[in-house]
């Protein structure tokens, strides 16, 4: 008898032996037990996944004799005959050759005539989407009103190709790829049903390099069997036959790279090449590797990996810093896409290597630059240090604003009637319609922020006057270091002012009132009446100081670590 492939041996007979489509199972059995089974159903998804397989238990359950039934016996004559594939009334067509419109014509005239030993005929048309348009059209009316014993399924890997017309006549089921926990329970399900000694090991592998299709899984295992012959299956015989590259070989090349070894890199690609790896796998699988080992870095790994409980594998990316691998990944992605477009593949992946030493020789080189220009920054600031006379310790001021001893003067009422005098409308309704976009542009200023509540009631050419809620919203402003950004923005506005002054609402009133009546009176420039003013006095330009240096360089080294004594 001839030798029968794992896939087909093993192909589930059942709904309940299907794997990891349990919604699209679920709703079958629920229509057959309601009896609301649809005329046309659409089975797509990636190749392995069950469709065929699902269409068959389908036409099964149907057409059983104990049916329609979720649970066909296998043992009447109808079941055995679509398990052998001999029963008339299930009819499967491979649209791939039989793509032309006299073929679905043929179909359709077929369809006319009653099922002759089963309940349903049962017409699965798999890659339906290679059916010419002539096809499609010739099949469109049979497929939306066909007999009430036809029921039409159509199977797919490319449900975008076909028309709408048709999907619009379909019940759609998306099959999603096999979980590795579902590939990886069937394989060791079979291998035990069939003795073979294999690795855990191998069977990982395996259902990795299956990438979700079963049927992969099943081919790929009844080839490493095969070239196995006697004796345990483990995961060098897995790569053997793949073709791919072996996590061991993938860290060696990995620790030439690191070490800057790229002519023995080279070298060891060439002996890869020669045991029969292709040089797009080894890139490939070099690729998988790296984000491996990201992921690993990261905490987010299978515990259950061989590589990833090794010391070698450890010890070896312990000091590769994730940048790297980002940069080496960008580089294997770019090697890859250019692999595409030409016949000779070796030089890109020699190129790519030598590439990769030479990131990690410069990431080195930029790091040992950064550190020696730092320690002379230091060893230069520490002579200048030397070289000034000590002097005594006073108070930590950790800011990188110039310091200033604070005057406890208050503002005169003698400063408001200058400023009243000179004050010119046009200028301050220049400036209005100016301080709207320094608010926004300048909000994260604390004394912006705050002068932002407040209200522009005099300006002159040398002075502004902003009215505040209360004292300590003003005093607060004119604390040295909220005053000196606070001017330093405004002065960019106004070149000619020096001085800036805040007033409380209540101050305001008395002032403004006191100045109205004297003016009514016909006075040009009236002498407010004396009044205390609780508010600090601004800082005079000239008491600004000048940027120390030594002090800035080492706040563009420390920042907001540094702290400095006076």
């Amino acid at each position: 008898m001839a030798y029968i492939a794992l896939y087909r041996a093993y192909r589930p007979q059942t709904f309940v032996e299907v794997v990891d489509q349990k919604a699209i199972v679920k709703t079958l059995e629920n229509a057959i037990n309601n009896n609301k089974v649809a005329h046309a159903y659409l089975f797509c998804g990636p190749r392995g996944t069950g469709k065929t397989t699902l269409a068959k238990i389908l036409a099964k359950a149907l057409n059983c004799q104990e049916g329609p039934t979720i649970n066909p016996c296998l043992e009447c004559e109808s079941c055995k005959a679509i398990l052998n594939g001999t029963n008339p009334d299930v009819i499967e067509i491979d649209a791939a050759s039989n793509n032309g419109a006299d073929d679905i014509r043929a179909l359709r005239d077929s369809v006319k005539f009653l099922p002759s030993m089963s309940r349903y005929k049962v017409y699965i048309i798999d890659e339906v989407h290679m059916l010419s348009n002539a096809a499609f059209n010739a099949l469109l009316k049979t497929l939306e009103e066909p007999p009430k014993y036809v029921v039409f399924i159509l199977c797919t890997t490319e449900p975008y190709k076909i028309p709408e017309t048709i999907l619009s006549r379909c019940q759609r089921f998306d099959f999603k790829a096999i979980s590795n926990e579902g590939i990886f329970n069937r394989i060791s399900e079979i291998v035990k049903e069939e003795n073979i000694n294999i690795t855990e090991e191998a069977i990982e592998e395996i259902t990795n390099l299956a990438e979700g299709g079963m049927r992969d899984a099943l081919s790929l295992l009844d080839q490493v069997i095969s070239y196995v012959a006697d004796g345990k299956i483990s995961i060098e015989d897995v790569y053997e036959v793949s073709g791919n590259v072996s996590n061991a070989d993938l860290l060696n090349l990995l620790k030439l790279i690191i070490e800057n070894k790229s002519e023995q890199a080279i070298d060891y690609i060439t002996k890869l090449y020669n045991n029969g790896k292709e040089i797009n796998k080894i890139c490939d699988d070099l690729m998988l590797f790296l984000r491996d080992v990201l992921l690993f870095k990261n905490g987010i790994y299978d515990t259950n990996k061989q590589i990833f409980k090794t010391e070698d594998f450890k010890s070896t990316i312990e000091n590769i810093g994730k940048n790297l691998i980002f940069s080496w990944l960008k580089l294997l992605n770019e090697t890859i896409n250019q692999m595409k477009f030409s016949n000779q593949k070796r030089p890109f992946l020699d190129l790519c290597i030598l590439k990769m030493c030479d990131e990690k020789n410069q990431q080195e080189n930029s790091i040992l630059d950064q550190i020696k220009y730092l320690e002379a920054t230091i060893t230069n600031i520490q002579a200048e240090l030397n070289k000034r006379p000590v002097k005594e310790e006073i108070k930590v001021v950790p800011t990188n604003i110039k310091q200033l001893e604070q005057t406890e003067d208050l503002v005169s009422i003698e400063e408001i009637n200058e400023i009243l005098n000179n004050a010119s409308k046009e200028t301050r309704e220049k400036f209005n319609k100016e301080w709207p976009l320094l608010k926004i542009k300048y909000q994260d200023v604390l004394a912006i922020s705050i002068l932002e509540h407040g209200k522009i009631v005099a300006v002159s050419d040398k002075a502004i006057i902003f009215v505040l809620k209360d004292e300590g919203f003003c005093n607060r402003v004119m604390k040295y270091e909220n005053y000196i950004q606070m001017y330093e923005i405004i002065h960019k506005q106004i070149e000619s002012i020096e001085k800036i002054i805040t007033l409380p609402q209540d101050t305001w009133k008395k002032i403004v009132t006191d100045y109205k009546n004297k003016y009514d009176l016909g006075i040009e420039k009236p002498i407010l009446n004396n009044i205390i003013i609780n508010v600090k006095k601004p800082i005079k330009k000239e008491d600004i100081k000048e940027d120390d240096p030594i002090i800035n360089k080492l706040q563009d080294i420390f920042g907001d670590q540094l702290e400095i004594k006076e």
